[in-house]
């Protein structure tokens, strides 16, 4: 039986027309990480809901966005998002006239696009997954080539160490949903982690490690540009942070901004664990404030 727990309805003003799935897009209407940036407008209410199997692929392209060409296998990624469904949401279109009920599940199974994720996962508990030990390897290879000595030893304690409990935080959507979208997300996550901790579930983390998209134009001077704009004021409250740049990983190498060239990068964050609800509030500030 599938799951159609839903949650808060978001009214948003988007300017994608269409979802991930869709092939047929010229490039032209795609940036760095592949992300839909066409200037067609649609006008739609959205809803984060409990992921579904239906929704395999929709959050496996939103994962490519992330990861893009690095060797983690983000169909198992998506399986254990989907599997721990009690903790996190995706978010998907509400649609006009749907049944209130329909005894058929197969002809109402969910399937529209998946246009974005919210969840956090434990990759200490789950170390021994095949797609957990790739994040994990690919944190200590990020670590090793671009941050300082001492942030390297801090991935090297917390991934070593099986008592400190690691939540890998993900927060990905198709480019162009507005970033007001987050705030339910998050407060929907938080309730779920409470929940789920009350529970005696292995959801109290020592430290949190959140993966950002972000774009420079290598100026050391000007402001990082992040793709999820909620995410911008969440360094300041890092015990550590480095950046990678992901040019030679992504299907174009630069975006074109206001006569500038911007490279698409990544900023590792690395948190204390007890830092969650404070991150949400910052990111709920970011929101109203923008």
């Amino acid at each position: 039986m599938s799951n159609k727990k839903n949650k808060e309805i978001i009214n948003q003003d988007s300017d994608s027309e269409e979802d991930q799935d869709s092939g047929s897009e010229k490039d032209s209407d795609f940036d760095s990480d592949g992300n839909f940036v066409g200037d067609k407008e649609l006008q739609a209410d959205f809803e984060g809901r409990n992921p579904e199997d239906c929704d395999f692929h929709g959050i496996k392209q939103l994962l490519r966005q992330l990861f893009l060409k690095s060797n983690v296998d983000i169909g198992g990624l998506s399986e254990i998002i989907i599997s721990q469904n009690y903790v996190g949401s995706v978010v998907k279109q509400c649609l006009d006239n749907e049944p209130e009920n329909d005894d058929d599940d197969d002809d109402d199974d969910g399937s529209d696009g998946v246009f974005g994720i919210t969840t956090v996962i434990n990759i200490t508990k789950r170390k021994d997954t095949p797609c957990i030990q790739q994040i994990r390897t690919l944190l200590t290879t990020l670590a090793e080539d671009n941050a300082d000595n001492k942030t390297k030893a801090l991935v090297q304690k917390l991934l070593g160490d099986d008592s400190q409990h690691v939540g890998f935080v993900i927060n990905e959507r198709i480019l162009n949903i507005p970033a007001a979208i987050s705030v339910p997300l998050f407060s929907s996550l938080q309730t779920e982690v409470d929940k789920a901790i009350r529970k005696n579930m292995p959801y109290t983390f020592q430290y949190l490690v959140w993966i950002c998209k972000t774009y420079n134009n290598g100026d050391e001077a000007s402001e990082i540009l992040y793709a999820n704009q909620e995410e911008r004021p969440l360094a300041d409250e890092a015990l550590a942070s480095f950046d990678v740049d992901v040019t030679e990983q992504a299907d174009l190498s630069q975006w074109d901004y206001e006569g500038g060239a911007l490279t698409p990068c990544r900023k590792v964050l690395i948190f204390e664990g007890n830092k969650l609800n404070t991150l949400i509030r910052l990111i709920k500030e970011e929101v109203e404030n923008a």
